[in-house]
């Protein structure tokens, strides 16, 4: 199977694959040097995990911004205050 190949099938079995553009940048940051070596089916488990790895890095972030109450904006250069809902 040609690497193209490989990453066609990592496009059509990862989680992601219902959303055709995520699942595309998902599989194109796989690195190159693991493609070639790794079977398809490992190459989606590299896949979901980098996924899995987003998402949690994504959650972290919106946590520590109600956290703070505040996030950065490089358009203003500055904090910007938010309003964080009470419990």
């Amino acid at each position: 199977m040609s690497n193209e190949e490989k990453l066609s099938y990592v496009r059509s079995q990862m989680k992601m694959a219902p959303f055709q553009r995520t699942a595309k940048a998902i599989a194109s940051s796989i690195p190159a040097s693991l493609i070639a070596p790794l079977t398809a089916e490992q190459l989606v488990v590299v896949a979901d995990a980098l996924h899995s790895a987003h998402e949690a890095g994504k959650a972290k972030a919106e946590a520590e911004i109600l956290v703070e109450g505040a996030i950065f904006s490089p358009k203003h250069g500055r904090m910007l205050e938010i309003e964080v809902p009470s419990a």
